[in-house]
């Protein structure tokens, strides 16, 4: 009788883990499906823009650094300074702020740059005497294209 008891009290014990194990199976999906709405929710109050990624339906969004600037296309924010300042300091600022000085690398740049409503701005590109070339401020030589 004290064996058969044992067996009924496991089996129910049993029983009771496995609801148990379910049951928080239920309320870690439940937590993950509202975690998920609202880091949707939050990117989409934080995004200045973004584009689907249609393979896997995710958000990439932009987010740009206080004062700075998303022109509504690419991943690139700018900063327009209104203060007048040499190639040197303007360069030495933008790399203390992780940044590069205008790279316009291809024509559909270029023309963005165009509709820019300041006269005046600095070009990340310079030469290097040393390497007898042109180079933009991320280190890639200017190419013929570019030159044309």
């Amino acid at each position: 009788m004290g064996l058969m008891t044992l067996a009924i009290l496991f089996s129910q014990g049993s029983k009771d883990y496995r609801t148990q194990i379910r049951d928080l199976n239920v309320t870690k999906n439940d937590l993950h499906a509202h975690f998920s709405k609202m880091l949707q929710a939050i990117g989409n109050q934080l995004c200045l823009g973004g584009r689907k990624d249609l393979q896997n339906n995710d958000l990439n969004c932009v987010l740009c650094p206080t004062n700075w600037k998303w022109p509504g296309d690419g991943d690139t924010c700018y900063y327009h300074s209104t203060e007048q300042k040499t190639w040197q300091q303007s360069n030495g600022f933008c790399s203390s702020q992780n940044s590069t000085l205008l790279l316009v690398k291809d024509t559909a740049k270029l023309e963005m740059v165009k509709k820019i409503p300041r006269k005046t701005f600095w070009l990340g590109l310079s030469f290097r005497a040393e390497k007898q070339g042109w180079f933009w401020a991320d280190n890639t030589t200017v190419t013929e294209e570019q030159k044309s």
